[in-house]
């Protein structure tokens, strides 16, 4: 069919006041949301001229991913003014919290190819999507029409993140339960309702979610009542968690930054100018390579968790920093320090110990080695002495995989958390 997608001038008067109406009731059940509401771009698509099973089901008022909302006035006609509201919410749930960039699913080749059903990835998608969102959904006079999908229909627990849902759903699961189309809003993938023309771009996408987050952190100061879901929403926009491996890496990076952009002269390799210059010997300029060693904590107090993480760190830092395989050297440590080994893959690594814990031995082995390391990488749980002073001539950084543990003023520290799901180590 050949979708006509008008403006919201094109509805009858009497819609047009229906359609504020919604808005504006959705604004007052949840006032946090007002400005995301309001940025809607409503599209009206007509359908009325199409046999019934040519219609597309555009009950759930879907989005895309530029803000615009899709109406069908036959529809929107149909739906009370609170129906209405529930679905604006809805839907502007799924444009904040990013479903369509989310979305785990295989992308349609090519992209932009509308789809006119959805896939079993897309149903899963959805449902996961609308999990997590319609549990916070409770705010105001807002009511859940029949169509809603909460976790408890799905037999999953509250509070959870779609990606857990997703998880937890199985295709053949997922199947059982045709959830409103939410439209390109919800899994990226292009409907053929959408009207392609121009809306937010990303950057007033993110000034929208930032404000919408401070509004959401006013109203819990001022009312205190506000769905959890949102609260760690706002937390996570207006305070992002740097991830920990960022962190480390970016340590690293500049320990071996500052090794690799030190240069010095050598006669070893004249000089290719000498030959403009008579009885003159010029030296040419060397770039050494770095040195990195890797102490690791192997004391009785280290799990096997930290173990089998620090073992992936050490994979992590052979494929990311740019050190040559033959430059890295690894030293296990509890209260002596083991002989060092040269490694070209983690599992190579040979984890020596278990007795008492002195990282100072562990460093002041590394500093023994030759070449001399120009970067020392120690990853600890923190209980251990530490010495007074940082080896002379050596950046250390120190990867703390437990925060009860404790790291030296003089060296680069960075907090490593447990694995998600292990509740600690």
């Amino acid at each position: 069919m050949t979708v006509r997608a008008g403006g919201i001038h094109d509805l009858a008067p009497e819609l047009r006041q229906h359609w504020a109406a919604s808005r504006v009731w959705a604004a007052h059940q949840a006032p946090y949301l007002a400005t995301a509401l309001l940025a809607l771009v409503p599209v009206v698509v007509d359908q009325s001229d199409e046999p019934p099973e040519r219609r597309f089901d555009l009950g759930a008022f879907p989005v895309d991913t530029a803000w615009h909302v899709y109406l069908d006035p036959a529809v929107l006609r149909g739906a009370e003014v609170g129906t209405v509201g529930f679905w604006l919410v809805h839907q502007v749930a799924h444009l904040l919290r990013q479903h369509a960039a989310r979305f785990p699913g295989e992308a349609a080749t090519p992209p932009a190819l509308p789809v006119s059903r959805r896939t079993p990835e897309q149903r899963r998608w959805n449902l996961a999507g609308d999990a997590e969102i319609d549990d916070d959904l409770r705010a105001g006079e807002l009511t859940l029409p029949d169509e809603a999908v909460v976790p408890a229909s799905l037999g999953q627990p509250d509070g959870r993140v779609a990606e857990q849902y997703w998880d937890a759903l199985h295709a053949g699961s997922a199947l059982e339960r045709e959830p409103p189309d939410c439209g390109s809003g919800c899994d990226g993938q292009c409907r053929p309702w959408d009207c392609g023309r121009p809306g937010l771009s990303a950057l007033e996408c993110r000034l929208l979610g930032r404000d919408v987050a401070r509004r959401i952190r006013e109203h819990r100061r001022q009312r205190g009542e506000l769905p959890a879901g949102w609260e760690r929403w706002a937390d996570e926009i207006l305070d992002p968690v740097v991830s920990w491996r960022q962190l480390l890496a970016s340590a690293v990076r500049r320990g071996v930054a500052d090794v690799a952009g030190r240069v010095d002269f050598t006669y070893r390799r004249p000089s290719r100018r000498s030959s403009v210059v008579r009885d003159v010997v010029l030296p040419s300029l060397r770039q050494p390579l770095p040195q990195v060693a890797m102490v690791i904590d192997t004391s009785g107090s280290m799990s096997d968790q930290m173990l089998a993480q620090a073992l992936g760190e050490i994979g992590g830092v052979l494929k990311s920093v740019g050190v040559a395989r033959r430059n890295l050297q690894v030293i296990s440590c509890d209260a002596k320090a083991y002989e060092a080994q040269r490694v070209l893959d983690p599992g190579q690594v040979r984890l020596l110990g278990g007795g008492g814990t002195d990282m100072g031995a562990g460093l002041a082995a590394a500093t023994r080695l030759r070449p001399r390391p120009d970067l020392v990488i120690v990853l600890t749980d923190g209980h251990t002495p530490w010495p007074p002073a940082p080896p002379a001539r050596t950046r250390v950084v120190v990867g703390l995989m437990d925060p009860t543990g404790r790291t030296p003023e003089w060296a680069t520290a960075v907090d490593i958390p447990p694995p998600a799901g292990a509740g600690g180590w």
